[in-house]
């Protein structure tokens, strides 16, 4: 992502948006998940520093940090329909809302990010 960034800059204007994708594995802790979650807690510090960084140039830089959310991530550890449901549960019982999210979710919070209603 550092170096995704660095290469697009000179191409964002004054006031441009930048929206990085976190994890929650960056905070959880969960056994076998230690290389994903070192590199989400990394993107979480670098939004913090690049926000801080492009602040002169009105560069809104945020970070999404969906939780379980139903995407193929989940494939390998759930080959099966039923596999998934039970995962789906499982996950959702830790989640406020009782469910995973839809990654179209995720998708609408990053269009509002990137929106001018964000930025005011």
């Amino acid at each position: 992502m550092f170096f995704t960034v660095q290469a697009a800059l000179p191409h964002l204007g004054d006031g441009a948006a930048i929206i990085l994708n976190g994890s929650v594995h960056a905070v959880l802790g969960i056994p076998g998940w230690s290389a994903y979650a070192a590199a989400k807690g990394g993107v979480r510090t670098l939004t913090r520093n690049l926000a801080s960084e492009l602040a002169p140039r009105r560069i809104r830089v945020n970070q999404v940090t969906p939780g379980g959310t139903k995407t193929p991530l989940w494939s390998p550890i759930a080959s099966s329909d039923d596999a998934m449901a039970a995962l789906e549960t499982r996950i959702a019982r830790g989640i406020p809302l009782g469910r995973m999210s839809e990654a179209e979710e995720v998708a609408k919070t990053a269009l509002y990010l990137a929106s001018d209603d964000a930025a005011n």
